[in-house]
C-alpha cells in the first residue's frame, strides 16, 4: 500500500509572539515545579514555552500573554510544569511501580504518569504510588479504550505500517491514543494516518507535555 503523507496543517500563520514578561513568567514556573513533575529544569521550561506556543497557534493568538499563560495553567493536567495543579501534593513512587511505569511506551510515559498520579488524589488513594494505585487508573482507561474502539464508521484509514505501530501500545490505552492521533491527524488536514502523522503527533505530546490540548486526547 503506498504511504500517503500527511498534509500540513491547513493554515500556515507565523509563530505567536511572547510577551517578554509572560515568557520569563512562564519559565519560571515550569522550572519551580520541574521536581514535581519529574523533569530536569530545563526541559520543563522548554516544554512550558512549546505548549503556550502550540496551544496560541490552534487559538490563532497573536501574543501570548500573562493572561493567557495563567489561563493556560488552570487548563493543563497535573504534572505538566505549567499547570496549577503541580505541586500540590507529592507523591512517591515504589520501586515496583517505577518499573511498570518503565514498561509503558516513552511518547506517553509522562502522561501516564502524571494521570496516575492525579488518579491516586482525586480517588483518595494515598500519595505512594504502587502498582494496585496504577492498576486503577489502568482500569478507567481501559473502559474508555473500549468505548472508543467499539465505534464503527467514524475513524480514519490507517496504513499497514502505521497500524503495526498502534498494536505495540498498552492494550488499555490503546483507544485514547486511537483517538488522540486521528484528532490531530484530522487538524493536520491529513485523511489517512501513517508513519508521518504518528511522528508529528508523538514529536508534539514530547515536545508540550501536552497530551490533552482541550480537543481530544488522553483523560
Amino acid at each position: 500500500m503506498p504511504r500517503p503523507s500527511a498534509a500540513p496543517d491547513a493554515e500556515v500563520r507565523e509563530a505567536p509572539r511572547w510577551d517578554p514578561a509572560a515568557r520569563d513568567a512562564a519559565e519560571a514556573t515550569a522550572r519551580r515545579a520541574a521536581p514535581a513533575s519529574h523533569l530536569d529544569r530545563e526541559r520543563a521550561a522548554a516544554m512550558a514555552v512549546r505548549a503556550a506556543e502550540s496551544r496560541a497557534d490552534r487559538r490563532g493568538v497573536e501574543e501570548i500573554g500573562e493572561v493567557f499563560v495563567r489561563t493556560l495553567g488552570r487548563k493543563l493536567g497535573h504534572g505538566h510544569p505549567l499547570s496549577e495543579r503541580t505541586g500540590a501534593e507529592t507523591f512517591t513512587w515504589t520501586a515496583e511501580a517505577e518499573a511498570r511505569l518503565a514498561e509503558v511506551p516513552a511518547f506517553c510515559r509522562e502522561l501516564t504518569r502524571w494521570r496516575v498520579e492525579w488518579t491516586a488524589h482525586k480517588l483518595g488513594l494515598g500519595s505512594t504510588i504502587t502498582p494496585a494505585v496504577m492498576a486503577a487508573k489502568y482500569e478507567m482507561w481501559g473502559e474508555v479504550s473500549h468505548a472508543i474502539q467499539a465505534r464503527e464508521g467514524q475513524g480514519l484509514p490507517w496504513t499497514d505500517s502505521a497500524r503495526d505501530r498502534f498494536a505495540r501500545v498498552p492494550e488499555f490505552v490503546q483507544g485514547q491514543v486511537l483517538e488522540a492521533v486521528e484528532g490531530n491527524a484530522r487538524h493536520m488536514g491529513a485523511t489517512v494516518v501513517d508513519d508521518d502523522v504518528i511522528d508529528r503527533v508523538v514529536a508534539r505530546w514530547s515536545e508540550t507535555g501536552d497530551f490533552h490540548e482541550g480537543l481530544y486526547g488522553f483523560r
